[in-house]
This record gives structure tokens, C-alpha cells and sequence, in this order.
């Protein structure tokens, strides 16, 4: 497992502020075996794309299918089948799947919202069969426009995050990417250049412009005389 730690900054009409941001993927301990990861998608990742598009923000309407995905082990386990349950803003419960033949390794299901949850911040729990539990809160809003994260257009709601390269060896996922984004008045990156490459990060290279393309920001009409300049760095270190 590779110790991941992310940075943002946004540059524009001369203005510099480096912001932390928390990181979108999600962990939670749990007793009697290895935790379990929930991340969260904007949409669902294409075969053989070299990015997807993490997101802390999913909405009842006029957005794509958001998926909910789940890692428990690195490799398929019998881990008894995965129930997957939704709670809204009040916690209330608006649905609950089960998939008995998930076998622990990073798995993406669609996320069903129903159509009148209480926005805020809504929870996702997790069970395996084996007795693992955990659970991750995503923020849901029922059009992107009620969202407070439309308030502060210099930062992205939707992060564009590089796949992993399976021939890189676990041991060889040491080092950093960082890489600067262009951003229109519609909130769409239009270009990408890599700004610094370190160690794992070299090979990173086409992954990142990719996140960096699919990375989604809310709009500011005010970028149309300048455009918004953001900055991820991504820094890998093997545990």
C-alpha cells in the first residue's frame, strides 16, 4: 500500500494561495482484518483510462451516474460478500445493495440517491461478510448550483486523480507529480503541463496531464479575461 499525500494550489491575476485539500479517498479502521477503502467518482471511469475523477460531491439532479467503490484486499479474498448502504443528510436510510460476489479487490457500483434525500453531508457504510465495517461521507446536494462548494471557484469539485500503473512494483512507488491546470469560465481545464516529475512521478506523466483534462472546478465568469491557474502535486512514498 503506497502512502499518498495531495496538495492544490490556485494562481491567478497575480494572486497565489496554496490551499491543503482532504484527500477524496477515504479510509476507515476496522476490527479483525485489513481497513477498508471508499472512494468516491464523479462518473464512472472508462476501461483503460489513465485517470478518474474523484469527487466530494455527488447531486440528485442533472449529474452523471456517481459510483461508490470499494477495496478491501489487494487481492480477490473470500471476503463473503459486500453490503452497501446509503444514509442522507438526516440519516435516514434511502438505499441499501448487496453484492455477494464481491471478492474484496477495488470494485466501483453505481450509487443510487433516490430523489428526496435531506442534502448535506451523507454517510456510506460498509459490510463484508467476514465482519469488516466501514463508512465515508460524501457532501449531496440535489442540483450542483445548491452546493456550497459552488462558492469558491478556485477549487476543484471534481479531482482529476492518475490511475496506477500495475507494471510499476509496489516497491518502486516513491516520489512526486505535480502538474498546473488552465481553467475556463465554465469551470473546464483546457490545458495541462507537467510542472515537476520526481521518481515515480516520471512515469507518471501522461497519467496526470489525463487527471488533470478531466478535473472539473465550479464556473467564474471572471476567467474570461484570465484564466484560473490551479496546481496539484501528488507524493508517493511505499509503506
Amino acid at each position: 500500500m503506497h502512502g499518498i499525500h495531495a496538495v492544490m494550489s490556485t494562481a491567478g491575476r497575480g494572486l497565489l494561495a496554496l490551499l491543503l485539500v482532504a484527500p477524496v479517498a477515504q479510509a476507515s479502521g476496522a476490527a479483525g482484518g485489513e481497513p477498508i477503502y471508499i472512494e468516491f467518482l464523479w462518473a464512472r471511469t472508462p476501461a483503460g483510462a489513465l485517470a478518474r475523477q474523484q469527487t466530494r460531491q455527488f447531486v440528485l439532479e442533472g449529474g452523471p451516474v456517481h459510483q461508490v467503490c470499494v477495496a478491501a484486499n489487494a487481492d480477490d479474498t473470500d471476503v463473503q460478500g459486500l453490503t452497501l448502504a446509503i444514509r442522507d443528510a438526516a440519516g435516514t436510510e434511502v438505499s441499501r445493495s448487496t453484492h455477494a460476489d464481491y471478492r474484496g479487490r477495488k470494485q466501483c457500483f453505481p450509487a443510487p440517491l433516490g430523489h428526496d434525500g435531506a442534502p448535506g453531508q451523507w454517510t456510506v457504510d460498509t459490510w463484508l461478510g467476514d465482519g469488516r465495517h466501514a463508512s465515508a461521507t460524501v457532501r449531496v446536494d440535489r442540483r450542483l448550483d445548491d452546493s456550497p462548494y459552488m462558492r469558491d471557484p478556485a477549487i476543484a469539485y471534481v479531482y482529476g486523480r492518475p490511475n496506477y500503473d500495475a507494471d510499476i512494483p509496489p516497491a518502486e512507488w516513491v516520489g512526486r507529480v505535480e502538474w498546473q491546470m488552465d481553467v475556463d469560465p465554465q469551470g473546464r481545464v483546457t490545458h495541462v503541463d507537467i510542472i515537476a516529475a520526481e521518481g515515480v512521478g516520471t512515469r507518471l506523466r501522461d497519467r496526470a496531464i489525463a487527471a488533470g483534462y478531466i478535473s472539473l472546478f465550479p464556473p467564474d465568469a471572471s476567467r474570461t479575461d484570465s484564466p484560473l491557474r490551479a496546481r496539484r502535486a501528488l507524493s508517493f512514498a511505499a509503506e
